[in-house]
């Protein structure tokens, strides 16, 4: 299965909350995610993934 621009892996909500609070500890305090930063984190959070699983060993069934 070939995973497309249409797989979502992250939730929206959590993303921006996270964000959010880490944006709480600088000086000028950001009050909204905008739509752009979902797309680079979907973007990111997935060439993770495949680069993690590329490293993986050819043998076993689990992903660690």
């Amino acid at each position: 299965m070939r995973a497309g621009i249409k797989t979502k892996l992250i939730s929206r909500k959590h993303v921006k909350a996270f964000a959010l609070l880490i944006a709480e500890k600088r000086f000028h305090r950001f009050t909204r995610v905008g739509g752009d930063f979902y797309i680079k984190c979907e973007a990111d959070l997935k060439e993770f993934i495949r680069s993690y699983i590329r490293r993986l060993p050819s043998k076993g069934k689990t992903i660690n």
